[in-house]
């Protein structure tokens, strides 16, 4: 998240200092560009470390998981279906705009699926990853599973695989690229779940949406695994280290009319996920 010859910003500190030593939550008031994302992402991806110590080790890769491949790619693998861990949402990001989670999931794939992470993530953690999805009308694909809708999902994992593939190779080819180009893109070998299917499945550690698709979610039967999932790794009995974050950025934005409808919003998440506003396994942190 941060060059090594960077030092954190007060406000970033205390940040990380007040949640991961208090226990506290938190609201960040400060300008554009001071540093406000690290003021939860810091904290989260600490306790998400913290939490990665009980992981059991992964199950090796099944050799049909990059189902895509296959032509036709008629039926689909679960991208986490080998993972030995419990699936649930552990962090919730919340934005008011598409755009905004668009940058957001960059800083992750920053942060989550570099070199340097999966190896770390290889040698000290069993090759678990840190899963982190966006779940928007931007994400692949609505409905529920039929043939068709297998086939046109394997055609867009392929050709987003392809691009992946050729932008790394042309930053070995032509320097004047910026090295932070390869983020814009998807990485399919790593944390970055491929499509809505996955994670109705298996939650991502870290969910990234907007205040309407969370509305949608929680009204529609096809989601229900996500909340169910996540309310029972919550609820299971011998885990204190167990956290959910919620994390609401642009906080400002909220108000009139629209803040209330997105305060009941949040009301019937914590209610579906068997949470209250006091609860000391739920940590708010905005910005």
């Amino acid at each position: 998240l941060f060059p090594p010859e960077r030092e954190l910003y007060q406000h970033q500190w205390e940040s990380v200092k007040q949640e991961l030593e208090h226990g506290k939550s938190l609201v960040v008031t400060t300008g554009t560009g001071s540093g406000k994302t690290e003021c939860f992402l810091l904290p989260l991806l600490a306790q998400l470390v913290r939490e990665s110590f009980t992981w059991p080790d992964i199950s090796p890769v099944p050799g049909n998981r990059e189902w895509w491949h296959r032509d036709p790619a008629r039926e689909r693998v679960a991208q986490w279906g080998h993972s030995n861990r419990v699936p649930a949402m552990r962090a919730l990001i919340l934005y008011p705009l598409n755009a905004l989670v668009e940058d957001q999931l960059m800083r992750l794939r920053m942060v989550l699926d570099d070199d340097d992470s999966h190896r770390w993530l290889d040698t000290h953690r069993g090759g678990n990853r840190i899963t982190f999805g966006r779940y928007t009308s931007l994400t692949p694909l609505p409905g529920r599973e039929a043939r068709s809708q297998i086939e046109r999902l394997g055609r867009e994992l392929n050709r987003s695989n392809k691009t992946y593939l050729q932008i790394l190779n042309e930053l070995q080819e032509n320097s004047d690229l910026p090295p932070e180009t390869r983020y814009f893109f998807p990485r399919l070998d790593g944390g970055e779940m491929w499509s809505r299917w996955d994670m109705q499945e298996t939650p991502p550690d870290i969910l990234i949406t907007n205040y309407s698709m969370l509305n949608i979610m929680m009204m529609r039967g096809i989601e229900r695994n996500i909340f169910e999932q996540t309310k029972h790794w919550l609820s299971e009995d011998g885990h204190p280290e167990r956290q959910f974050y919620l994390i609401v950025d642009e906080l400002h934005s909220y108000r009139g009319t629209p803040g209330t409808e997105v305060a009941y919003i949040i009301r019937l998440l914590l209610s579906r996920l068997g949470l209250s506003a006091d609860s000391p396994k739920l940590r708010i942190l905005s910005t």
